[in-house]
């Protein structure tokens, strides 16, 4: 990238290697890189979020307010960047979305956002006979919650709690080995099994909430 300051080549981090102005983000770097990561699934989060809040500090707007105006907007997309990158290597589930998506595989029902880094070349959909056992189970959910069979809920919640936790070891195992297809199929059900649980817990807040007011 060539820098607007010195207008010699400025390197790939935040600041020019000749001058160390404030360079504009690279649209070519991933969000991994951003941070200084290996592009990979298995992600040293601490490292992550240290990486975070240095480059934070180092680029906030804050410090360029009296530079040039270049400088002043560069700092403020580099914060845009560095924050883009945070929110999705620190959330598994972010983190294998991005991974897919920069392996050309889109989850079928996601609308595609502007500035993604490859335009889905596969989307995945999830088998009908999976959608229809989701159907049936959050139907089956339903009829517990009205009966109050509050053993029927947690049992049901323990059962779901424990597919979402091996979609998510199936998850980092297909993304390591490249199975990308396997990887989104199984992030598409990890996502159902997820809205399942947070219908147990809005139930269980509701319920608490009526107790209090009885």
């Amino acid at each position: 990238m060539i820098c607007w300051s010195c207008e010699k080549e400025g390197g790939r981090g935040p600041f020019c290697a000749a001058c160390q102005a404030i360079l504009p983000p690279d649209a070519g770097i991933d969000r991994f890189a951003v941070l200084g990561l290996p592009r990979k699934f298995e992600t040293d989060v601490a490292a992550a979020e240290a990486a975070y809040k240095d480059l934070s500090r180092r680029v906030h707007p804050d410090r360029f307010a009296k530079a040039d105006p270049r400088a002043r907007k560069a700092a403020l997309a580099r914060t845009v960047e560095i924050n883009d990158a945070w929110r999705t290597v620190k959330d598994p589930l972010r983190r294998a979305d991005y991974l897919l998506e920069l392996a050309g595989f889109g989850l079928g029902g996601d609308e595609r956002k502007s500035g993604s880094p490859t335009a889905a070349t596969k989307k995945v959909t999830a088998p009908p006979a999976f959608l229809v056992e989701i159907l049936e189970l959050r139907e089956e959910l339903g009829e517990a919650q009205q009966a109050n069979d509050a053993v029927k809920v947690a049992f049901m919640a323990g059962e779901m709690r424990a597919r979402a936790a091996e979609a998510m070891k199936t998850i980092a195992g297909a993304l390591e080995a490249g199975r990308f297809e396997e990887g989104a199929r199984t992030l598409i059900a990890l996502r159902y099994y997820q809205r399942f649980l947070d219908e147990v817990t809005a139930h269980e807040e509701r319920t608490d909430a009526g107790a209090d007011h009885g």
